[in-house]
């Protein structure tokens, strides 16, 4: 967690129209780590034509926009690749790959109910599409849970996510409002709070567990997986 108070402040600035020179000297940060903090964050005409009278600071919206393309552009390859290798995904891929997402990012503190949460609507897209697709959930069964911050619009956060992932706001549960401020959090990145996808029954939970038991267990042959700090499920 290297200055993660001065990438926040890196970017409020640069949201307020700061030129990256300013931002610079006032942090004292490295030209490359800056152009990468504040890459995401889009400035109006107004705000551009603003700092760009101070000169050099044109140059450097080109070089940020550069290494932007650069990095994009090596990406971009790299998806190439990997669709050449990966696709077509069979059924039995995603249910392969939605057991090692819930390894990683799913509830283990009960028996009877599954639990996935995230703060990417992605991620949570994904979970839901596992669910109901690959295990054959019923989308009426699944109910979520938002966890988000007391400065947020809790309206309006919690129609983006039944927006976004397609699940009627009659399916929510009580929403859990944290007392801390969003901007305290040190990696708030998508910026709608945590998501909690939940289903209840100990039949779906024991068929998941069992899987990733299954894929491990396949995988010692190769490598060995034995942590003092295993995890009681598996």
């Amino acid at each position: 967690m290297v200055r993660v108070k001065d990438r926040q402040e890196a970017v409020r600035l640069r949201k307020l129209g700061k030129s990256f020179t300013y931002i610079r000297k006032k942090l004292n940060v490295a030209k490359g780590t800056l152009s990468y903090w504040i890459s995401g964050v889009k400035l109006t005409k107004g705000q551009l034509k603003k700092i760009q009278k101070e000169g050099r600071e044109l140059q450097v919206e080109r070089y940020i926009k550069t290494r932007k393309e650069q990095r994009k552009k090596i990406f971009d390859t790299f998806c190439e690749i990997e669709k050449a290798r990966l696709l077509p995904l069979t059924e039995r891929d995603f249910l392969i790959a939605g057991l090692f997402l819930y390894l990683g990012e799913g509830s283990k503190t009960n028996w009877w109910e599954t639990g996935v949460s995230n703060s990417n609507p992605t991620i949570i897209k994904f979970t839901i599409f596992w669910l109901t697709k690959i295990l054959k959930v019923p989308k009426n069964k699944i109910r979520i849970c938002l966890h988000l911050y007391n400065n947020m619009n809790i309206k309006k956060e919690l129609e983006f996510w039944s927006r976004t992932i397609k699940i009627p706001l009659v399916q929510f549960r009580k929403t859990y409002i944290k007392k801390t401020s969003s901007q305290s959090i040190s990696y708030f990145t998508f910026g709608h709070g945590t998501c909690n996808v939940l289903v209840g029954g100990g039949n779906l939970k024991n068929r998941i567990t069992a899987g990733i038991r299954v894929v491990l267990e396949a995988a010692k042959s190769r490598v060995d997986l034995t942590t003092p700090s295993s995890p009681r499920f598996i």
